[in-house]
């Protein structure tokens, strides 16, 4: 039998209406509750059981308690890319700080396609890896629905994003590779469908002109934003004569990067003696890499944690001040690129 508020103002000894006060946190009118009464609802509350009906509390104050995660593909919650499930950590442990529960989407889903509004089940949503044409972005935008986008184009008003130094990113990569003598740095990059590629190029780009090296077009290889779109670019660039090839990797994030040392490796060559690699993200995945990854640090969990925040002051009318913050980043160095460093195997910690 479900507890009511009826249940817990009888046990109390109280109105339904103070009951329903004290416990959703909202008084009205000219009602005053005394803190012994206060105490007294909270503790028969908790002796009878009572969980309060999220419909109830969505009629009475217009919020469902509920935030929307969307990424663009349906395998994204499952197939243990580290992007998503770091992001997915950082949203989760935000959104039952703030005591939401979370709703899961994918772009193939269409809930909003058709419909005049959006899923009226959640009070906002954050979208990750939104392209810069995304529809449901539109919809938002044009609704003025609460919305973050976690690595997001520039958006106008309402739409508010969370991004890292992407540009910064790929000048720390690139700088790193120069340091260690190396001259032809190739960059394997994503293309133009996710946002932060052309920031991580243009760093890599950077970084060459304050050395004084040239930009050379031929080591400039879209690969993708996966190992296998890695591993068949690589083995591209390695059906070259081996003049062309070049000494040192840039690779758009780690899983690329993953794939570039596959292919390397199945030429019977090696990394870090015959290659150089730096990726970008530095999540537990680039320590389960052989030899251990060089990376570019990505506060991911950071950006998943900071657009639960915002979405959640946004969605209560406390609207954050800061609506576009870009994260900072740094270069984890490890054995890819020829250090000597030992950094120990991780078991998936961010989990």
């Amino acid at each position: 039998m479900r507890i009511t508020l009826k249940d817990v103002a009888r046990e109390a000894g109280t109105s339904v209406a103070a009951a329903s006060a004290t416990l959703n946190g909202k008084l009205s009118g000219n009602m005053r509750i005394s803190e012994p009464t206060r105490q007294r609802i909270i503790e028969s509350a908790a002796r009878l059981g009572y969980v309060p009906n999220p419909i109830a509390r969505s009629l009475s104050t217009g919020r469902t308690g509920v935030l929307g995660l969307v990424f663009p593909y349906v395998d994204a919650f499952i197939d243990r890319n580290p992007f998503c499930t770091v992001v997915m950590n950082g949203v989760f442990t935000e959104a039952i700080q703030d005591s939401y529960n979370m709703m899961l989407y994918t772009v193939r889903d269409g809930f909003w396609a058709g419909k005049d509004r959006i899923d009226p089940r959640v009070d906002g949503l954050i979208i990750a890896l939104p392209q810069s044409d995304d529809a449901l972005l539109q919809r938002c935008r044009e609704s003025s629905f609460p919305c973050v986008g976690i690595v997001c184009g520039p958006q106008p008003d309402p739409i508010m994003t969370v991004n890292a130094d992407d540009y910064e990113g790929g000048r720390l990569a690139t700088n790193h590779l120069i340091s260690l003598g190396h001259r032809r740095i190739m960059m394997l990059h994503g293309g133009d469908a996710i946002c932060t590629n052309q920031p991580r190029m243009e760093g890599y780009k950077a970084a060459l002109r304050e050395a004084g090296l040239l930009i050379h077009d031929e080591l400039i290889v879209e690969a993708g934003f996966d190992w296998k779109l890695g591993a068949e670019a690589m083995n591209e660039v390695l059906d070259r004569p081996s003049r062309e090839w070049p000494t040192a990797i840039f690779a758009v994030n780690d899983l690329c990067a993953a794939g570039a040392i596959r292919s390397i490796k199945a030429r019977g060559l090696s990394v870090p003696n015959d290659f150089a690699i730096v990726g970008f993200d530095d999540t537990w995945f680039a320590t389960t890499i052989v030899p251990q990854l060089t990376s570019i640090r990505m506060p991911i969990k950071e950006m998943g944690s900071l657009a639960a925040r915002m979405l959640a002051r946004e969605v209560a009318g406390d609207p954050p001040s800061e609506r576009h913050p870009v994260l900072g980043v740094s270069l984890t160095i490890r054995n890819s690129c020829g250090s000597n460093a030992q950094v120990p195997v991780l078991e998936f910690p961010e989990f």
